[in-house]
């Protein structure tokens, strides 16, 4: 799955923006009242200078106002049926990139997008393996709901797994299966329960919900994270340029560890960087439906798939939980989901979609 960013002191290019140097420590030669007030207008400016962004790279989706006064229609979410979803995923067993589980997953959720009423379609690629260099077939997979619609949502979690528990610190566990119930089965069983509602739905989007793979094809420290997802985006952004793309995504979500039972979400600041509106649009229904999960204070800083849509002018918020205690560990096992924590995103989630599309100024 995701990864924390490294330390804020060290310099670190982010999506969408230069590297982040240090600032020096020399002095200015200014007073301190001087300094203050230099300073003072610095943080002003900006944020000024960001909300100028966050209106730039999200002009469709222009307030907040609307989730806190508009009727609120979540779907029926069940959470018995949505945790059921995982177990039937876990009982694939493993599911790393290249894998037959993870063709057997890939087969099992189109069906189920099929059967729910999505248009399904395969986004095939092939990347290296990290260690043997031989080249592995992967696929991201594409159930869309009222595909005539031009302004669309993305709705995306990642569907391989580790290829091994490497967060256990005897080697001997390290070889045991990581089955990933929350770390990658949590957002496609989410996924899969979402995908009965839509047909139903009030969304005046169209709506794309995306199993990305490749996103942790990673030996330790060998390889490199969220393939699926820069294939997704690099396609998008090949088709808007050469014009043969007749839809544009408006916002997009990523669904990543959301099933732990004491799930608590906070904001990540990626995402409240590049999909500020999306954030607290998200929140204050969060809010609006008593949904405890969604914290109302800032994580911390994740790499995950939703910086790549970003990249690409596509505003997506990252829902993910990383304080879970089974990351990348042997245990992270279907007991240690809950089918509630499911259902109270999936209402969030559900919710936000239905919301009134805001009225062009």
């Amino acid at each position: 799955m995701a990864k924390l960013s490294p330390s804020s002191d060290a310099t670190q290019p982010l999506a969408g923006s230069s590297t982040v140097e240090k600032p020096s420590r020399r002095s200015s030669g200014l007073r301190p009242w001087a300094i203050l007030l230099v300073g003072t207008l610095s943080l002003t400016a900006v944020a000024i200078l960001a909300l100028a962004q966050d209106r730039k790279r999200n002009p469709t989706v222009k307030e907040d106002t609307r989730a806190q006064t508009a009727d609120l229609a979540p779907a029926p979410i069940d959470p018995v049926r949505a945790y059921d979803y995982l177990k039937q995923i876990c009982d694939l067993g493993p599911r790393p990139s290249g894998s037959e589980a993870n063709t057997r997953q890939r087969n099992l959720v189109a069906a189920h997008f099929q059967k729910a009423g999505g248009v399904v379609k395969e986004q095939p690629f092939v990347a290296a393996d990290p260690l043997s260099g031989q080249p592995v077939r992967m696929a991201n997979l594409i159930g869309s709901w009222f595909p005539e619609r031009t302004k669309r949502i993305v709705i995306g979690a990642h569907y391989d797994t580790r290829p091994f528990p490497d967060r256990e610190f005897d080697p001997q566990d390290r070889k045991l299966p990581f089955l990933g119930a929350n770390d990658g089965a949590s957002g496609v069983a989410l996924l899969m329960e979402m995908a009965n509602h839509l047909a139903q739905s009030t969304t005046p989007w169209g709506v794309d919900l995306v199993l990305f793979d490749g996103e942790e094809l990673v030996y330790d420290r060998e390889g490199e994270y969220f393939l699926g997802s820069k294939e997704f985006a690099r396609q998008y952004k090949q088709a808007r340029r050469s014009k043969t793309a007749a839809y544009t995504y408006v916002a997009g979500i990523v669904l990543d560890m959301i099933g732990d039972r004491n799930l608590e979400i906070p904001k990540e600041p990626h995402s409240v960087q590049f999909a500020g509106r999306l954030v607290r649009e998200l929140w204050t229904v969060a809010k609006r439906l008593g949904a405890k999960a969604f914290v109302d204070q800032r994580g911390p800083e994740v790499l995950d798939d939703h910086l790549p849509l970003n990249d690409v002018g596509i505003p997506t918020a990252d829902l993910i939980d990383f304080s879970y205690t089974h990351w990348h560990r042997a245990t992270d096992l279907p007991e240690q989901c809950s089918g509630e924590s499911l259902a109270q995103v999936g209402r969030v989630v559900s919710a936000w979609l239905a919301l009134p599309e805001p009225a062009a100024k």
